[in-house]
């Protein structure tokens, strides 16, 4: 008895393995492999890239300015004039609460943040919402005929006005130069 049993248990491990069992392990491992090489070149990748790299969206805001003056009555402002190395990446108009916000986000010559942001919103409620300051502090600054109201901590820096029910802030992260020379091409578009 014992013989059978030893010889059936040897037929039995000495038999292949259907094909197709073999085509679905072949499968599952080559699979692994392959995610395995894709994980380690897209590690590769992002560990070698560098700053140079990040690709700023330009945007026509001029355009959508214009496209955004019949639904608004608040002054559709942005800088008018500068040169190409003054990139515009945002603009849009939205809404805070019951009022409509104009916004432009522009990058500087030094890749520096600078954005002006237009409402008949509340100042303080604009602040809150558009700006990170941790300085109380105002101070004034007069750029061309004009005398803002301006706040500063390490990184960021803030200039706001209010004419005839219009609230203006300007929120960046560059330098005065930069900061003035973006404020004194502040004008509505025309078509």
């Amino acid at each position: 008895m014992w013989e059978c049993e030893i010889s059936v248990t040897m037929v039995f491990m000495s038999e292949k393995k259907p094909r197709s069992a073999q085509s679905v392990s072949d499968m599952i491992r080559s699979l692994g492999a392959v995610g395995l090489l894709v994980g380690l070149l897209a590690t590769f990748v992002w560990l070698t890239r560098t700053d140079s790299e990040q690709v700023l969206r330009e945007v026509d805001w001029q355009g959508i300015a214009i496209g955004a003056q019949s639904r608004t009555d608040i002054p559709t402002l942005g800088p008018v004039g500068l040169d190409k190395s003054w990139v515009a990446t945002s603009a849009r108009l939205e809404n805070v609460g019951d009022t409509q916000v104009w916004r432009v986000g522009v990058v500087s010559p030094t890749t520096e943040y600078v954005s002006v942001i237009v409402s008949k919103t509340d100042m303080k409620k604009l602040i809150k919402t558009y700006v990170n300051i941790e300085s109380e502090e105002e101070t004034t600054k007069s750029i061309g005929n004009k005398t803002y109201t301006a706040l500063e901590d390490q990184e960021n820096k803030a200039l706001y006005i209010s004419e005839a029910g219009i609230n203006t802030l300007i929120y960046s992260t560059a330098n005065w130069d930069e900061i003035t020379k973006f404020v004194e091409s502040l004008k509505v578009p025309t078509k």
